[in-house]
């Protein structure tokens, strides 16, 4: 199989800079692009770069990212340090620190409670509208959020300065892509 086009690889440096796409990685998804879906560079790249990107995003960066070449080692252990961007890390950890753990915990299990009750309905065939108005699950307390970002080696930990709206605690999907971090003026850095 050809390797990926030249096209491909210059767009991927422009558009993730940091960390360096691994070569392997790429051969191998651009492979599976042409396998799955018989795309022609010649005519197709806007279709090709849509895929690659895609499989990017939707894959974990320790799969398909070179170690060492996202966030910087120094700033690991730095007490004062600006970390310069973009840098595509994704979402290891997340976790509401302005509201009490037993505050969370009640709404865990709030939200277990309505995933059994929509179970049971499920299995008893009950429609939307047949009966009864149904609750939306229970949404977690919203206050200022901790995240543990990594670039597929290392983990940064951040805090929100301001809100981020997108991100929200049972409903961001670990692995979340963050693509033009830092957003100096959301997220803080924190020391470990």
């Amino acid at each position: 199989m050809a390797p990926p086009p030249r096209e491909v690889v210059q767009w991927l440096r422009r558009n993730y800079p940091r960390p360096t796409v691994d070569p392997v990685w790429l051969e191998a998804c651009y492979e599976w692009i042409q396998e799955n879906h018989n795309l022609d560079p010649a005519r197709d790249m806007p279709a090709i770069l849509k895929h690659v990107e895609a499989q990017l995003l939707g894959s974990d960066l320790a799969d398909s990212m070179l170690d060492g070449t996202g966030i910087p080692e120094d700033i690991l252990v730095a007490t004062d340090a600006f970390l310069e961007g973009p840098i595509l890390v994704q979402v290891a950890d997340i976790m509401e620190i302005g509201h009490s753990a037993y505050n969370l915990l009640q709404v865990y299990e709030s939200r277990e409670e309505w995933r059994k009750q929509e179970e049971l309905r499920a299995r008893r065939g009950e429609d939307a509208d047949e009966g009864e108005e149904r609750k939306p699950m229970p949404k977690y307390p919203r206050s200022m959020l901790q995240f543990q970002l990594s670039d597929g080696k290392s983990i940064l930990p951040a805090i929100e300065c301001k809100k981020m709206p997108e991100f929200e605690l049972g409903e961001t999907p670990l692995g979340y892509k963050v693509g033009s971090f830092p957003p100096l003026s959301t997220l803080c850095s924190v020391s470990a």
